[in-house]
């Protein structure tokens, strides 16, 4: 079976070479991680192993953020000679003495080697892993063996049942994307195993399918009812164990009643992921940049960072909005492990240079 689609790709397209490498990398991590979650339990498997996925690459980057700390407890202690420097060039609003009051501070920051943006930098890195993630969770069999596994065995399924073509084309094309992979000939799509060889092309139609769209595929669609289903041509025996392989699949992908890989949208219970990115990602920020804007609240570095910490949230929501809930799990369990990190860190740091400043009185 043909079918012609417009000239955007259903495959995504490769996602470059540093998206590329990272989901390579994030997809690795949560394949061995499923392999050891699966068989404790099959419900909310994947939404698990995103868990772990996060604390995994969190722990990667704690180095990072230890030393993006430590820069920001140098400013703080910088930040006497930072007032001295201020208090120097007065409050003149002349271009020229502005400029040299900043590169008089500039280089005191150099001498000490620090950077202050440095605190923003863990929360930075984290958008190439977010965009990494997005991939990986729109083809998440392509990545997770043991959910390739059951998405090709329904696809064998479907394909043994009379007239199988007329019903996955009836659901399917509405929702598949609307581009075709440049390694297609002819910019022809074939879903059919007989003529491409495999059954990848099918699974990656049954891989855009909602709950709805199964429903249909199952039972038949009102809107197109001369279209037969699965139930109707398929025998009981058939019919049951397409039943029971979606049901594995579900069991998988849905995490306490959210699919995974479906946008998680402004709806119930999708809303909620948004809603918790947002306020995470702010309470992240601000701990993040606390030291920082006790260096020295009227620095353009400290409004900037400002800026950051409210329009970050806002754009995090956005973006886990449209995204894969999967996505916005992964951002939540980011942000909260990163307070964590950040209200130890704050701490320590604290203690550290309260310690200090004793030592030198």
């Amino acid at each position: 079976m043909l079918v012609l689609l417009s000239a955007n790709a259903m495959i995504q397209k490769d996602p470059g070479v540093i998206i590329g490498p990272i989901s390579q990398f994030m997809g690795w991590i949560i394949d061995f991680v499923f392999n050891f979650v699966y068989p404790i339990t099959e419900k909310n498997s994947l939404g698990i192993s995103i868990i772990i996925l996060t604390i995994i690459m969190r722990l990667i980057m704690v180095p990072l953020a230890i030393k993006s700390q430590k820069s920001m407890a140098v400013m703080q202690k910088l930040n006497p000679e930072v007032e001295k420097i201020r208090k120097k060039y007065g409050d003149s609003k002349d271009p020229e003495v502005q400029r040299k009051m900043n590169t008089e501070i500039q280089a005191l920051y150099s001498k000490n080697k620090v950077n202050p943006l440095s605190g923003c930098l863990p929360l930075l890195i984290q958008m190439p892993i977010f965009f990494a993630l997005t991939y990986l969770m729109n083809q998440s069999f392509l990545f997770i063996a043991k959910l390739r596994d059951v998405y090709g065995s329904l696809a064998q399924a479907i394909t043994q049942v009379p007239h199988w073509t007329g019903f996955t084309m009836n659901v399917g094309l509405a929702h598949i994307p609307t581009s075709i992979a440049s390694s297609e000939p002819n910019g022809v799509f074939d879903l059919d195993p007989l003529a491409t060889g495999s059954f990848h092309n099918l699974e990656k139609v049954l891989n855009k399918l909602s709950a709805t769209d199964w429903d249909k595929l199952l039972h038949g669609d009102p809107a197109a009812p001369l279209v037969e289903s699965v139930k109707q041509l398929a025998s009981p025996q058939a019919y049951e164990n397409i039943v029971q392989l979606l049901t594995q699949k579900q069991n998988m992908e849905n995490f306490f009643g959210l699919n995974l890989l479906e946008a998680a949208g402004i709806g119930f219970p999708g809303i909620i992921i948004p809603l918790t990115t947002a306020v995470t990602t702010f309470l992240s920020s601000w701990l993040s940049m606390k030291m920082t804007n006790q260096t020295n609240k009227d620095s353009n570095a400290v409004m900037q960072q400002r800026i950051m910490m409210f329009a970050m949230p806002l754009m995090m929501a956005f973006f886990t909005v449209n995204s894969p809930a999967g996505v916005g799990i992964y951002w939540i369990t980011s942000n909260i492990f990163q307070v964590g990190q950040q209200a130890f860190l704050n701490k320590y740091y604290g203690i550290h240079l309260s310690a200090k400043k004793e030592d030198s009185k």
